[in-house]
């Protein structure tokens, strides 16, 4: 009897609609997003310290613009025009917050003897024009000055400002974390709003190269998430009308009738809007990973509705003629009982497949595991709610009917298909056999390969060698960069980027000192130094590391130059830590700092620390007199040759002899361009006095130049220093290689006091590495455990839930061993497959394993089962696995390479699943014949 629910299908159907009318209006306000950021789980101590470095050091989110000419050099009165129009109209841009460009970038250099931050160009060479534009007005000889400076602290400005060939400038537009609304509130930058920001950047670009010879190039992070978006966008309007193209005509062909088309399409589209549309309603980011949802629903979503209309078509042949409302009816709600069980056990093993990543810390998987589980379960559900009350209330002249066309063509190719294939039965054989006891070639593949003891065995020991091979040459790599194609503009600009430039990639280290330690101490300043140098040496993708050091030596470069030192000090002297000898200012600030120790002075100065007790004798008096002294033919080419010989004879280049031989006579201060350590060099009796030194350096400087670099903003003792690495590599592994060698470094040669931390977008990819091992661990135990407790309590047996789970742990495997060989990495969205292959090839195993407990309860021959579990659930479980395959191979022309990688991947999974599911389990079987697999009776 129908029970009342389905006696009102109208409401029914008014409901699903309302239900789906309501989500869809919900779908307009997804917010698509794909901020490294919303990767990271903000819990986590990464996140924390990245939002904590950003309060005090300011913001990471950079846009870069490259500037190239094809000219011999981009040092040109008119480029340096475009540049400085380019800086000052982003610059009045709403959420930028500073730029640093050729035109505004800091200069340390010595004014009337004192330190100064001016502009690497002065800004008296700027002249505004008619139309408010900025030109540069300096002669050849202020670009000739502008080139020394960018040569003379090249540490500084090589590869951020000016590349190495010189035809290239660079800017750094950096974005604000955070702005304040219209009633004054501090409140977060969006993604929308960086995006805007984006885009006027261009224009301004755009409008400002009209008519130049120059081309450009923007990149970064948001240029990254704009491209994201718009490919995901590409791809949802292309591919989901083609994987629902792929779906239909599996069901037509399946079926032939409109119903049979129609309505497992419907109940898939609807789940996907229910689900979608929740993403919507609680303000879930739609992400790279997200994509895949609709996808998935569609693809692995209609099998319910399959199940159903298969039962009813049978049930339909039953019935007797004609057929009436109440037979009708009767048919239908028999459809539902028959495959009730079967459809939820199936329902619920795919549900578990993917809730398994809910475990998983990083947000887009934890929602990719909740919505696509909620779209199957939707799925479900109205397959049996929805798709029944659409029978109950179709037509009953249109009840059965089938297009005669395609009918005809089916029986047509099946008359001739079985005329074919008994010809050759009989000529193989000579005879008519049961069709149920034939060897059918699903048969025979399996008896092939695991059809006997040793086969099994031997079948079972190759996955395990090959899938371990494989895992071997498995990398881990979860950098976004790597989700587009290498022939995308995208990639082809940051690989631009990365060869011209010091790199697209950051990571920064956090230096920081407890109560009693701070960053002026040369005994932390210069191991840091020696960290950053090895660091440089040892792994050539990193392109560039500024930091305090770098200012910390170019202030002391300028401040002991041989025009700026000129008078003898005492040994009494510099047992004070006086800086009297500084004639270039210093002795002005004398007073103000013999109060100011913080600390450093009145700590007992180790016995290696203490000066010589001899008068100090300024090296500068002698480097000066040098200087000014006139060299014979002969000394100049003596000095050369031991230059040479210094530089490494046959390999030392000009800028090696050159180098030498500024440091040798002080020239410019090169021989101070160093973290004051050694005290015989300078009036100071400890390093506790060179720390105040470095102090006062701080004091003449002054302003925010440093802000970026050491916290407290504006101290004179800060307390925590940011050290910046630029990459030309997004490669995890490689940042993994560098936070290991810096911490090991850090733990040998740091000071006690001191502590070494990371953060920085490079730095988050790679904790997020270690986040999808993990998370992939825990999610597969989850799968296969609750895999073998749903078999286990289906078939009333642990025995028979262990060997449920065998074909999938091998197609894991097998799936891993692929992405090995394939050079396929392991990333965000690669780990969902093992989900999607325990979610979906479960359907496999249980159905096999149903139909062989029903043929065993028929037969004790154990051959004689499996030819006929073989010929009856064969076809079933290689077209399901097909459809499934099918629908995610249409991924392979999604705009993301790893988004083809997961329509090549599924495919494969579910060719293996399904052939694991026929060849390892019934070789077990055959093999022990289980005893939950034998009739009560005969157990």
């Amino acid at each position: 009897m129908v029970p009342r629910f389905y006696k009102r299908p109208w409401i029914i159907i008014a409901v699903c609609a309302a239900i789906t009318v309501f989500f869809a209006a919900q779908l307009p306000q997804l917010k698509i997003e794909n901020d490294i950021r919303e990767y990271l789980p903000h819990k986590e101590a990464s996140y924390q310290r990245l939002l904590s470095s950003e309060d005090q050091f300011g913001s990471m989110y950079v846009i870069g613009v490259s500037l190239e000419t094809e000219e011999p050099s981009i040092l040109t009165a008119e480029n340096i025009s475009v540049v400085d129009n380019i800086t000052k109209q982003v610059e009045n841009l709403d959420c930028v917050g500073r730029v640093d460009s050729l035109s505004n970038i800091d200069y340390v250099c010595s004014q009337d003897g004192s330190l100064v931050a001016t502009g690497l160009v002065d800004d008296s060479l700027f002249t505004a024009d008619e139309s408010g534009k900025e030109k540069f007005t300096g002669t050849e000889a202020d670009i000739a000055e502008l080139k020394r400076k960018l040569v003379g602290w090249d540490e500084m400005y090589d590869r951020v400002i000016i590349s190495d060939d010189g035809r290239a400038t660079q800017m750094q537009i950096t974005l604000q974390g955070k702005t304040i609304d219209a009633d004054g509130n501090e409140v977060k930058v969006s993604d929308a709003q960086r995006m805007d920001v984006l885009q006027s950047v261009k224009d301004i670009v755009a409008h400002e190269l009209e008519g130049s010879n120059l081309k450009s190039t923007v990149y970064g992070d948001p240029v990254i998430s704009y491209e994201a978006r718009a490919f995901m966008l590409s791809d949802l309007i292309r591919l989901i009308p083609l994987v629902i193209l792929v779906v239909v005509l599996c069901l037509f062909c399946s079926f032939n009738t409109l119903d049979g088309t129609i309505l497992p399409l419907l109940t898939v589209l609807m789940s996907t809007i229910w689900s979608c549309g929740l993403m919507a309603l609680f303000n879930i980011p739609f992400t790279i990973v997200s994509s895949v949802i609709p996808v998935a629903l569609i693809a692995v979503g209609s099998a319910y509705g399959i199940h159903v209309l298969t039962h009813y078509y049978i049930a339909l042949e039953k019935l007797p003629r004609p057929i009436t409302k109440e037979s009708h009816a009767e048919a239908v709600w028999s459809s539902i009982k028959d495959v009730f069980q079967a459809i939820v056990l199936a329902g619920v093993t795919t549900v578990v497949g993917f809730i398994s990543l809910v475990s998983s810390p990083i947000a887009p998987l934890h929602s990719f595991a909740v919505f696509t589980s909620l779209g199957v379960a939707f799925s479900l559900i109205l397959a049996v709610v929805f798709i029944p009350a659409m029978l109950m209330i179709k037509p009953l002249s249109r009840v059965g009917k089938k297009s005669k066309r395609m009918e005809a063509v089916i029986q047509k190719a099946k008359a001739k298909a079985a005329s074919k294939l008994e010809k050759v039965r009989a000529e193989s054989r000579g005879q008519e056999k049961d069709s149920d006891s034939e060897d059918s070639t699903y048969y025979r593949i399996y008896h092939f390969f695991a059809g006997t003891k040793p086969r099994l065995i031997l079948f079972s020991i190759l996955i395990v060698v090959f899938s371990i091979v494989g895992l071997k040459k498995l990398v881990i790599d979860t950098a976004l960069i790597n989700y587009f194609p290498e022939d995308s503009k995208l990639r082809r600009d940051v690989d631009y980027v990365n060869k011209r430039f010091a790199g697209t990639n950051s990571v920064y280290m956090l230096i920081e000192g407890d109560d009693d330690h701070n960053m002026t101490n040369p005994e932390i300043l210069k191991p840091l130094e020696k960290l950053q140098e090895n660091l440089q040496d040892q792994y050539p993708d990193i392109g560039k590391v500024v930091s305090f050091t770098t200012f910390v030596k170019r202030m002391n470069q300028v401040m002991n130059g041989p025009d700026s030192q000129t008078a003898a000090v005492s040994s009494a002297d510099a047992g004070t830590g006086s800086t009297e000898a500084f004639d270039d200012g210093f002795g002005d600030f004398d007073d103000g700092f013999g109060d100011f120790d913080d600390g450093f002075g009145s700590e007992e100065a180790a016995p290696e620390e203490t000066a010589p007790a001899v008068d100090f004798v300024n090296p500068n008096i002698e480097y000066k007199k040098q200087l000014s002294q006139t060299l014979t033919v002969e000394d100049g080419l003596r000095l050369l040759n031991e230059a040479y010989d210094e530089a490494g004879g046959k390999d030392a280049t000009v800028k090696d002899i050159v180098d030498i031989l500024e440091r040798r006579f002080n020239y410019n201060g090169v021989s101070y361009y160093e973290i004051p350590y050694d005290i015989s060099k300078y009036p100071a009796a400890t390093r506790a006095d060179l720390a105040d030194l470095v102090s006062q350096y701080l004091m003449l400087l002054g302003g925010d130049t440093l802000e970026r670099f050491a916290i407290p903003k504006g101290s004179f003792t800060p307390t925590t220093l940011r050290v910046q690495m630029q990459l030309r590599s997004h490669s995890t592994e490689l940042v993994g290689q560098i936070i290991d060698y810096a911490s090991d470094y850090a733990e040998k040669y740091f000071p006690e006091g001191y502590k070494l931390e990371f953060t920085g977008a490079g730095e988050m990819e790679y904790v997020m590495t270690d986040m999808v091992v993990s998370s992939q661990l825990t999610s597969l135990l989850i799968s296969l455990l609750s895999v073998f407790i749903i078999i286990s309590i289906s078939f009333k047996s642990g025995w028979a839930g262990l060997l449920g789970a065998i074909p999938l742990a091998f197609t894991i495997i097998l799936n891993y061993m692929v992405m090995g060989f394939a050079h396929i990495n392991l990333d965000l969205v690669t780990s969902i497959i093992a989900s999607v292959a325990i979610g979906v090839g479960i359907d496999y195993t249980i159905h096999f394993l149903e139909t062989y407990r029903a043929e065993r309860a028929k037969s004790d021959d154990i051959e004689l089962v499996a030819k006929r579990t073989f010929n009856k659930s064969g076809r079933g479980i290689v077209t399901n696995a097909l459809a499934v395959g099918l629908g995610f191979l249409v991924l392979c022309l999604s705009e993301f390479v790893v988004l083809r990688y997961i329509g090549i991947l599924v495919a494969i999974v579910m060719f293996s699943s399904s052939a694991l599911a026929m060849t390892i389990i019934p070789g077990i079987l055959n093999i022990t014949d289980p005893k939950f697999m034998k009739p009560k009776e005969k157990k």
